[in-house]
């Protein structure tokens, strides 16, 4: 093969692999993209609720890592059983994205709510009974989330060990696509603002 087919094979390859791999992201894509419109119905709390989510907390922020925001779950989904020790305890091992365990809300500044985006959550001890590796999306791995008694912020969030994955398929983040907390946005007293505006 002469040597300019060889280079423009290599490169149609090197192209066509470079398009399937899942490279950190801070805007979806085409696939997101339209899970974000499959999802546009969540947009409306009401309608949240009328599928069975519950908010499960208030608006989340922390100190210098940004804010997750609300937090409203679908029990079954999740799973859900007694508390442990005054932590959320569940048998979930649920992955799927339409529709999500749990929905990420942000004050609108006029009293209501916004979608944020997403998370993906399972318990620890349920999933790796029933496997032998971490949940996965699009080949991105989850966060394991357990506390560490050794530090003031709870990392686990109030929750049993557990495996988790934000999506922010609604606000940008510039931390990326799956980070936990975004800085951009930040829970205000009685009111929701982005930072800087």
């Amino acid at each position: 093969m002469p040597n300019i087919f060889r280079a423009i094979a290599c490169s149609s390859a090197l192209i066509a692999s470079a398009a399937f791999a899942d490279v950190p992201r801070t805007q979806p894509d085409a696939a997101l993209q339209e899970l974000a419109r499959q999802l546009e119905p969540y947009k409306n709390v009401s309608y949240a609720r009328s599928q069975g989510y519950v908010q499960g907390s208030a608006c989340e922020s922390h100190p210098t890592l940004g804010t997750m925001g609300f937090h409203y779950v679908r029990p079954d989904l999740l799973g859900l059983t007694a508390p442990v020790n005054g932590r959320v305890n569940g048998t979930g091992t649920y992955t799927g994205t339409n529709p999500p365990a749990i929905l990420l809300y942000i004050p609108d500044g006029q009293g209501g709510l916004e979608l944020a985006g997403i998370e993906l959550l399972v318990f620890a001890a349920a999933w790796d009974a029933a496997n032998n590796h971490p949940p996965m999306y699009r080949g991105r791995a989850y966060n394991y989330m357990v506390d560490n008694p050794n530090t003031p912020h709870d990392e686990a969030h109030r929750f049993m060990p557990h495996y988790d994955l934000h999506i922010w398929l609604f606000e940008h983040n510039p931390s990326g696509l799956y980070a936990q907390w975004n800085p951009s946005i930040s829970c205000g007293v009685g009111h929701f603002r982005h930072v800087g505006e």
